[in-house]
């Protein structure tokens, strides 16, 4: 779980500042305006995914926990990326002119071409221009068009017939960067009010999530841009509230949820950044620009996740699998291992 999400994390942080002078840092050299755009509109796939995958596994069965009944799963979700989602239209970018109509996602193909990049800094009588390389998309994220992440939590049944679910990995630290993350989950039986529920298999839950994700990498000499305290911030928040029903036999259990979704992802570039243009001012040969928190953004989601699965229950362990419909849709598979 600890090197899934680091993965993720370190995504971030190799496409924007490890790899050459023609990746993803090259953002930063459009306009105010340009680069937030330039920056979410390439990221926004991956913003997506990881906020809806949060979302994703928290339950499969309506039917809690006996008081101190557990369990700790193991979930994989794969997240569907569709084809609209790996490109992304350039017309309309005022400091950005292209040979191209549209440029990759993070989750697009390679491509060629670069940016020619003309403005007037605020303020100023005279333009800047420079160009850089389209940067690549990197579609070989992906296995079959899906985008693998995990989760793992822990259930445990508690009085009232209600069950908690938490998820929790502590602040963990590698090559300057930190990340931590924290969840939970309340489900709570709303057949126990029913006279009939002793009597049928059906069983029928109200739950509530949220779940929020921090990290920060600091740049340190890695970063191929001159500048100081050069870092990056991502804070990714989840919370539902929703049903759950389900048909619970002995081996089997067959289930369906709704539940309305909110989610944002907040993602910073900070520190000062020394870039350097050509002027149209004729007695300057290079202008150096010095920006300071070049990139702040924010992506939000909000959305009604229908999903409908079945477990497979043996003796300590569930096998269950199921496929949540939204925008991105995911096919999640999991195993328990516990005690109900």
């Amino acid at each position: 779980m600890k090197k899934a999400s680091f993965f993720l994390f370190f995504l971030f942080c190799h496409l924007l500042f490890t790899q050459n002078v023609d990746g993803i840092e090259n953002f930063i050299l459009a306009s105010d305006e340009d680069r937030k755009i330039l920056t979410k509109q390439y990221f926004e796939p991956l913003f997506n995914s990881m906020q809806i995958s949060m979302g994703e596994g928290w339950v499969k069965s309506a039917k809690p926990h006996k008081k101190l009944g557990f369990d700790l799963t193991f979930l994989v979700s794969a997240i569907n990326i569709p084809s609209y989602a790996r490109q992304y239209n350039t017309d309309g970018l005022s400091s950005i002119d292209s040979s191209h109509d549209s440029s990759p996602t993070i989750f697009g193909s390679d491509t060629e071409g670069n940016y020619l990049v003309d403005f007037y800094p605020d303020g100023s009588d005279y333009s800047l221009s420079t160009s850089f390389a389209i940067p690549a998309g990197h579609e070989d994220l992906l296995k079959m068009d899906r985008l693998l992440l995990p989760n793992l939590q822990f259930s445990v049944g508690i009085p009232l017939k209600t069950e908690l679910v938490v998820r929790f990995m502590p602040k963990t630290q590698s090559k300057g960067a930190e990340i931590k993350s924290f969840g939970l989950g309340i489900k709570h039986s709303l057949s126990q009010y029913f006279n009939s529920s002793k009597a049928t298999p059906f069983n029928l839950s109200a739950l509530l999530t949220a779940s929020r994700l921090e990290g920060a990498y600091d740049f340190g000499a890695n970063s191929q841009l001159a500048g100081e305290n050069q870092s990056i911030d991502l804070q990714v928040y989840n919370a539902s509230s929703g049903l759950i029903a389900s048909l619970d036999f002995k081996i089997m259990s067959i289930y369906c949820s709704i539940s309305q979704v909110i989610s944002k992802s907040s993602f910073k570039i900070n520190g000062s950044y020394s870039l350097v243009y050509e002027s149209s001012f004729s007695e300057i040969d290079g202008v150096e620009y010095v920006l300071s928190d070049p990139v702040s953004i924010e992506n939000k989601l909000n959305f009604l996740r229908k999903n409908f699965g079945v477990g497979f229950n043996f003796p300590f362990v569930n096998l269950f699998l199921d496929y949540s419909i939204q925008d991105y849709n995911s096919i999640n598979l999991g195993v328990s291992i516990g005690a109900r």
